[in-house]
Parts: C-alpha cells; sequence; structure tokens
C-alpha cells in the first residue's frame, strides 16, 4: 500500500475533483494521497472528508512556484496549517496575481489573432486558481492548437510570444513561510529543473525534503536524488504529478508513488516542525 503525494485537482489545474481524486486512488489501492494544488489548499477539506468515507489518508499539501536566477523552482509544502492566516494572504496574493497574468495573457493572444477572452477561460477554471494550462486547454478546443503541450510552444510558455512573466518569489522565502505555518517544505521534481547546484542553499533555508520518485525522473536521476537524500539526511518524497484526464505532464496517479514509511517519517518532522512552533 503506497502513496501519491503529488496530485492537482480542479481546484487549480487538474480536472478530478478533490472527492473524485480521493475516489480514484481508493480505486488504484493507494493508502495516502496529498492534495498539493498550486497556491491554494482549498481542496483540501472535501478530499479529506471523502478520505475518512473510503479508508484514504490524505495529506494536506500546497505547490507553490518561485524563482531562483530566472528559474522556475517549485517548492511543496505538506502539512501546513490551513488557517495560518499569513500563509492564506500569500495564497490569496498569489491567486490574485495569476487572475491579473492571465488577462496579460489574453492580451497578447488576442494580439496574435487568437480570439479568446477571459470569461471563456474562466468557464474552464471553474472556481479553481486559473493559470496557463486552463488558457492551454481553451486554445486546444478552439483549434489554435493540436493539444496542451503545443499551446505551450508555440504560445504561452517560457520565451513564447504570448507570455507574462509570473510572480517573483525566491524559493528561500517560500521554504521559510512554509515552515512558519508548521508545513514541511520539500522540492518539486528536481530532475525537471536540473539545477542541482542550488539544492545545498534550499537546504540553509530550511528545505526537509526531495521529490525523489516522479514520472519524469529517469532511473539515473531517481538514484541521484535518492542518494543525496540520504547524505543530506532529507525527506524521500515522491508522487505522480497527476492532474486527471486532461494532464500537461501525461502521469497517471499512482505512476509514482512513496512506501507508507516515507510518509510516516515526512509526518513526524511535521509534528516536530509543529512542537517547535507552539
Amino acid at each position: 500500500m503506497n502513496a501519491d503525494l503529488h496530485i492537482h485537482t480542479s481546484v487549480s489545474d487538474g480536472c478530478l475533483t478533490p472527492s473524485e481524486a480521493v475516489a480514484m486512488a481508493k480505486d488504484i489501492n493507494l493508502k495516502a494521497i496529498a492534495i498539493t494544488d498550486h497556491d491554494t489548499m482549498d481542496g483540501v477539506k472535501e478530499a479529506m472528508e471523502e478520505g475518512e468515507k473510503l479508508d484514504i489518508e490524505v495529506i494536506p499539501g500546497v505547490e507553490l512556484s518561485t524563482d531562483y536566477n530566472n528559474f522556475e523552482i517549485h517548492i511543496l509544502g505538506y502539512y501546513v496549517d490551513d488557517e495560518d492566516e499569513t500563509f492564506q494572504l500569500l495564497l490569496k496574493r498569489l491567486r490574485d496575481f495569476r487572475c491579473k497574468r492571465v488577462k496579460n495573457i489574453i492580451k497578447k493572444l488576442n494580439g496574435l489573432g487568437c480570439n479568446v477572452d477571459i470569461d471563456e477561460v474562466m468557464m474552464i477554471a471553474g472556481e479553481g486558481a486559473v493559470g496557463r494550462p486552463h488558457i492551454a486547454r481553451l486554445l486546444t478546443e478552439k483549434g489554435y492548437v493540436r493539444n496542451v503541450q503545443d499551446a505551450f510552444d508555440k504560445f504561452i510558455g517560457s520565451n513564447a510570444p504570448a507570455y507574462v512573466e509570473r510572480y517573483r518569489l525566491l524559493p528561500q522565502e517560500v521554504i521559510k513561510m512554509v515552515l512558519r505555518a508548521g508545513g514541511v517544505p520539500v522540492l518539486a521534481h528536481p530532475g525537471i529543473i536540473k539545477k542541482d547546484d542550488m539544492i545545498p542553499e534550499l537546504i540553509n533555508a530550511g528545505l526537509k525534503g526531495i521529490e525523489v520518485y516522479h514520472p519524469e525522473h529517469s532511473e539515473e536521476e531517481t538514484r541521484k536524488y535518492q542518494t543525496m537524500a540520504f547524505k543530506s539526511r532529507l525527506l524521500i518524497t515522491g508522487g505522480s504529478d497527476c492532474h486527471g484526464i486532461d494532464r500537461l505532464t501525461g502521469s497517471e496517479m499512482g505512476s509514482a508513488t512513496i512506501t507508507m514509511f516515507h510518509v510516516e517519517k515526512m509526518k513526524k518532522v511535521a509534528e516536530e516542525i509543529k512542537n517547535v512552533l507552539n
């Protein structure tokens, strides 16, 4: 019985509702999952309630985008206190900027001949934290691109003509914010980032773990980060980065997991962090 600790729902840019994500976890015999939506924890409560019904442990989480020397670095925060006012204000600020960013991207797309508007994007996003994947889905539906990845490559990815800069936060800042909210900060998919030289600096800032297991990590990368975690006494985590049916990554829930042994280790670290705060 394993755990998938990197799952997105319709509350951000996934296609499954939090309840549907838990039900899928049950169907594929997972013991635990973490809901790690972008810049929001609004789906955690629903998922946890469904988890109690289906006997699936749901770990509260969030994924935050940061900037390190013009590289986008993602930090996962687990067991964050979702009632921490300072942390929730940060998430709201990030979501507000997301909306502003989407509007500016749409302006650029209109100038490039793509007839899209904010209302159409918001219809796709629903109540979720709006972002570029929702724009990509709309461009696909309207036939401007072949698929979501094509939308990023041609229009809205980094260095593409409709790209707009994201809100810039340093990973060190986010790590400290997660810690202050009682959470466990973990570096997401380092094999995608390929900036291993920054990891010691993040450890000094309080990083507690590395996402060793991820669908886009090669076997060699998985071994490398596993060794790094052991040597640096970091937690080992892993997850599929599942976005549901219409997924950008192509990964399916359960395609990358960790054992419950590692979940229990992370839980103990979360308790230690909260004890220090109290």
